[in-house]
């Protein structure tokens, strides 16, 4: 297995890898609502999103084995550029045509922006593996990469994240992580999670 940035070429694949990781989440559970058509939102919302931090050279990096992508983690650096205006606009088409998800979004991202740290950061916004890659390190060396990216940057003081999988928690507290505030996401709790660098 190797951790390497992603490129065009890897869209598709990194997208179904991460459908797959975030099927049961209880995050995009709550921004997409489960039912008929999910699993076609979360593989446009993650198309969307990996597409855009590419055209904007902001990390995505994949795990690849032989032949398959096994994991994905993708985020920001200390910057939050504007997206491509094209994209931007097959966003605008997406929240429009899934009702409720405006409204989602503000009650998620206020909670994410209420705990954020004030330094600058790098955030990782998504970081899934494979099913069937679970549970012989490609998260580690997933999160691992990304942290090492943002250490090695100048700018930045640390990585931020969130979760709503309590399962997850301790696998971020091994990696460095602490708790900077939480709160509640429909039925679930959402945690906010720092990595300062020393």
């Amino acid at each position: 297995m190797a951790v390497t940035v992603a490129v065009p070429s890897d869209l598709r694949k990194a997208a179904l890898c991460l459908t797959a990781a975030f099927a049961q989440d209880p995050i995009t559970g709550f921004l997409l609502q489960p039912g008929p058509g999910y699993p076609e939102r979360l593989m446009t919302f993650f198309s969307l999103l990996i597409r855009a931090r590419i055209a904007l050279d902001m990390p995505v990096l994949v795990a690849k084995g032989t032949t398959e992508i096994q994991g994905v983690a993708m985020g920001y650096n200390t910057l939050r550029p504007d997206w491509p205006p094209d994209i931007t606009e097959e966003w605008d088409h997406f929240e429009k045509a899934t009702p409720g998800l405006t409204g989602r979004l503000s009650i998620y991202e206020h909670i994410a922006e209420n705990f954020k740290p004030s330094a600058p950061h790098f955030y990782l916004g998504a970081i899934g593996v494979d099913p069937g890659s679970q549970g012989i390190g490609v998260g580690t060396e997933l999160i691992k990469s990304f942290c090492d990216r943002s250490a090695a940057d100048p700018l930045s003081r640390g990585v931020y994240l969130e979760t709503a999988k309590e399962s997850n928690l301790a696998f971020y507290e091994r990696a460095g992580f602490v708790e900077t505030g939480r709160g509640s996401l429909g039925g679930n709790t959402l945690w906010c999670l720092y990595l300062p660098h020393a």
